[in-house]
């Protein structure tokens, strides 16, 4: 496996015990309060390192690896976003991160709502990247490209394959670099490369129900989604208001992976959030 990725000498890197399980993580040790990213499916941490060099000064970033992903462990079952939810609170807690900033993309948004909605008193804000609803009108197209039933023969392909190959072969990993972010394309191809099978198992309970969910959540939360024709913006903002306190911005051209697509833009939001709570 490919060990290329590297993290600044001044951030520090572990692994904690919660939940019965060991969890990778990396921590800037920033100025401000904690920041903490959950990744999406066969993602790690690591890939979302460029969010930790933008805010890992002003920001306790920590970016951890979900169970059954990047150099965390895969235990045989328990994958979805309950026992993830319960992963992350005591992350909170072996790391000892006070009022933190809980940010979650796709899978890592189901992460933590779940956390957020377990523990309403845990969050200083939520930040959630595209989240995926399973609702009427909705996100139609990530569910459609999202894991096939065969994922363990797809992540077994990606093993009999090194990083190199799996760069020249996906086209998702051309366009990122000759977009300027070959660099993020190594990451992510490096986290698909150590993936375990057992992450099959992360939807088997389905997707959380928003419209359940959101009331618990007593934070301000920001919700990032991707350009969608105004008719399912519509209904995006019909479940967002779900939220007591939240704000749903839709990001102009950018797709499911919203910070790789539309980094700037994307930034902006994020920080003009970050300025309120």
């Amino acid at each position: 496996m490919s060990g290329r990725t590297q993290i600044p000498e001044r951030w520090e890197r572990g692994f904690v015990e919660t939940n019965g399980i060991e969890l990778h993580y990396c921590r800037t040790h920033g100025s401000g309060p904690p920041f903490v990213v959950s990744h999406g499916f066969t993602d790690d941490g690591y890939c979302r390192l460029d969010l930790a060099r933008e805010l890992g000064d002003d920001f306790d970033v920590v970016l951890y690896d979900a169970r059954g992903h990047g150099r965390s462990d895969a235990p045989d079952e328990g994958y979805g976003a309950p026992e993830r939810g319960a992963d992350l609170l005591g992350l909170l807690d072996a790391l000892a991160l006070e009022d933190p900033i809980l940010f979650g993309h796709s899978m890592g948004a189901d992460t933590v709502t779940e956390a957020a909605a377990r523990r309403p008193d845990r969050p200083r804000a939520v930040i959630l990247e595209d989240p995926v609803w399973m609702l009427d009108g909705v996100n139609d197209d990530v569910i459609e490209d999202g894991p096939d039933d065969d994922i363990e023969e797809q992540i077994a392909e990606w093993q009999d394959h090194s990083v190199e190959e799996l760069l020249e072969a996906d086209t998702m990993f051309r366009e990122l670099t000759e977009s300027g972010q070959a660099d993020l394309a190594r990451r992510v191809a490096e986290a698909r490369h150590r993936l375990r099978p057992e992450i099959a198992r992360a939807f088997e309970g389905g997707l959380l129900d928003p419209t359940e969910m959101y009331g618990d959540i007593e934070a301000p939360t920001l919700i990032l989604k991707a350009d969608a024709d105004e008719a399912e913006r519509e209904r995006e903002r019909e479940i967002a208001a779900f939220l007591p306190d939240g704000r749903l911005v839709h990001v102009d051209n950018a797709g499911h992976c919203v910070f790789w697509d539309e980094r700037g833009r994307a930034t902006e939001e994020l920080r003009a959030f970050l300025t309120t709570v």
